[in-house]
């Protein structure tokens, strides 16, 4: 009984092949079958020829395909076409970064340079000048932006903190 179980679940898990999988399948099933019709076909071929007449067929295959990759790299040295160069040797692309670990690009925090420091003063007196004479306009942009005075309390915090170190 155990034996019929352990075969339900083989085929239960061959049904879970997806498409590309089985297309992938006979891809390489009609390969294999046209490797093996050639080689039977070679067999055919020199089923009857005599040890000695293989090696020289061997040999004068090795002799011409040797001499044409030898015609081909000479020729591509030696072209008459002086405007087609054989081989050009161009300079790599070096990324940038590629001798650093990543430890480099992580800073100690955020930074506040001088120019938006005083954007940030600039920009607190305004507030403050604000909240004291036109108090309707400094209400309308605290509720239409909530955050804003924690953060330009916290761009203030970072570079006070920057010019104590």
């Amino acid at each position: 009984m155990w034996m019929f179980r352990k075969k339900k679940k083989e085929t239960i898990s061959g049904d879970k092949t997806t498409v590309s999988d089985k297309v992938a399948g006979k891809i390489a099933g009609v390969g294999i079958k046209a490797q093996r019709l050639f080689a039977d076909k070679m067999n055919r071929l020199f089923m009857n020829t005599d040890f000695k007449r293989l090696k020289l067929i061997l040999i004068g295959f090795c002799i011409c395909a040797g001499g044409y990759s030898l015609y081909l790299i000479i020729n591509s040295i030696i072209s008459p076409d002086k405007k087609q160069k054989a081989f050009e040797v161009q300079q790599v692309d070096v990324p940038k970064h590629f001798n650093k670990s990543g430890d480099e690009s992580v800073t100690a925090g955020p930074m506040v340079d001088e120019v938006t420091w005083q954007q940030i003063k600039d920009f607190r007196h305004y507030m403050d000048s604000l909240k004291q004479n036109k108090k309707v306009e400094y209400d309308s942009i605290l509720q239409a932006r909530p955050g804003l005075m924690d953060s330009v309390q916290m761009l203030e915090q970072i570079y006070l903190s920057q010019q104590q170190k």
